[in-house]
């Protein structure tokens, strides 16, 4: 489970407002060996047509290194924006489940 962007405001269950560009998310729940809960994640979402795409492509680690990852929002690595969402202000959940892949969907 990721926190989309860490500027968002808001407590994690609520909606959350996104343009395209860069977004810096934060790992709430985590299965992944070496990407413990808090590391902070790099990456950029699109917001255009009828899905938001994020990728997550570097991890800043607690130790202060920054090491490359790809990760995804959603299993087909999208997920579905609100219906009252509207051009450049895609609406969903704060925080949305990430999948770590071995290339971009």
């Amino acid at each position: 489970m990721l926190t989309l962007d860490i500027r968002q405001p808001g407590d994690i269950g609520e909606p959350g407002s996104y343009a395209d560009g860069p977004v810096t998310g934060v790992v709430n729940i985590s299965n992944v060996r070496g990407l413990p809960e808090g590391t902070r994640l790099s990456g950029y979402l699109w917001t255009g047509g009828e899905y938001l795409v994020g990728r997550y492509t570097e991890a800043h680690l607690s130790d202060g290194r920054a090491v490359p990852v790809c990760i995804v929002l959603g299993k087909r690595g999208y997920v579905e924006k609100e219906d009252w969402s509207k051009p450049g202000a895609a609406v969903v959940g704060r925080s949305l489940p990430a999948y770590a892949v071995e290339r971009w969907p």
